[in-house]
């Protein structure tokens, strides 16, 4: 199954990010901005891009993923990008789940098991890299003018803490909706739906309205029971970058870019990508940042 990225993460309003998030990407080559800076890690990600559908034709499909074909290299990103900054950011996580593939993952591995540890770990390093695209300071060692600095940093925090506040209770509504559904299929969904959107998002339902409303929703159909690793994966992102800047950086997480830093892909490809599937999630967190998952780093990140 192709990791699904583009309908959830960010989609802000143009109040807050507006033409301040997307002033730097103005004409900016977005996938060379991507594959400069992944190449600066030493995981280069040419052998993705020149396998990949990256730009917008009448009648593609407006998503972006990324998946692996065959476990043997094979890796391929589906896109429609634009010099905005919402596709900086998504270029920046599908490459995400790239170099965390059987493009890295030791070949010697069995086949079964050359694979991410889980969906939760490929969707935290997808969305490690991903806010750098939100970053005024990393804009700038990357070499793109940032027209106002404070003004862009300001949008982009302001951007993202309001973001994951949305999403959290998304997160909150889609786990519970699916925990449900599978215990008592036989139950009024279109209720069951309506309450927990009530409960967690605070938006009521239409009176008197009776409809699959909970079958728009593309993960319930397409990628069942996959919804709440997006939330789980921001720890992973957050608990690892903090276990980067602290062992190899040796930085503040707020000051850790990654900026040509091949000890950094190292890092990543000695901590997570090299067990591949032969540990679980939990193990795999251990073994990469020496502590359980847990929500404190992410705290000290957004918390304030």
């Amino acid at each position: 199954m192709p990791w699904n990225y583009h309908d959830l993460f960010f989609q802000e309003p143009p109040a807050l990010g507006g033409g301040i998030l997307d002033a730097p990407y103005s004409g900016l080559d977005v996938v060379d901005l991507s594959r400069r800076f992944y190449a600066g890690l030493g995981l280069s990600v040419d052998p993705i891009l020149a396998r990949s559908d990256l730009y917008e034709r009448p009648g593609k499909s407006p998503h972006a993923f990324c998946t692996d074909i065959d476990r043997q290299g094979d890796v391929r990103v589906l896109a429609n990008v634009v010099p905005t900054e919402y596709w900086a950011s998504t270029m920046l996580h599908e490459l995400g789940h790239g170099v965390y593939s059987s493009l890295f993952i030791p070949r010697e591995l069995p086949y079964t098991v050359r694979a991410e540890s889980h969906i939760l770990t490929t969707e935290g390093i997808a969305m490690l890299f991903e806010l750098f695209s939100k970053n005024a300071a990393w804009l700038t060692r990357m070499g793109v003018v940032v027209p106002d600095v404070g003004a862009f940093d300001r949008a982009a925090r302001q951007t993202l803490r309001e973001g994951l506040l949305v999403f959290s209770r998304w997160a909150q509504v889609m786990y519970r909706f699916e925990k449900a559904m599978y215990e008592h299929p036989e139950a009024d969904l279109s209720d069951l739906w309506w309450s927990l959107v009530e409960r967690y998002q605070l938006v009521g339902r239409p009176p008197g309205r009776q409809a699959p409303d909970y079958a728009s929703k593309i993960h319930i159909v397409a990628a069942p029971a996959y919804y709440h690793n997006y939330m789980l994966g921001r720890l992973f992102a957050s608990q690892l970058h903090h276990a980067i800047a602290r062992e190899v950086l040796h930085a503040t997480p707020s000051q850790a870019l990654y900026v040509d830093r091949r000890d950094v892909g190292d890092f990543l490809r000695a901590r997570v990508f090299a067990p591949g599937r032969t540990l679980r999630w939990d193990a795999l967190t251990r073994f990469a940042t020496g502590d359980e998952l847990s929500a404190r780093a992410f705290a000290a990140d957004f918390g304030n």
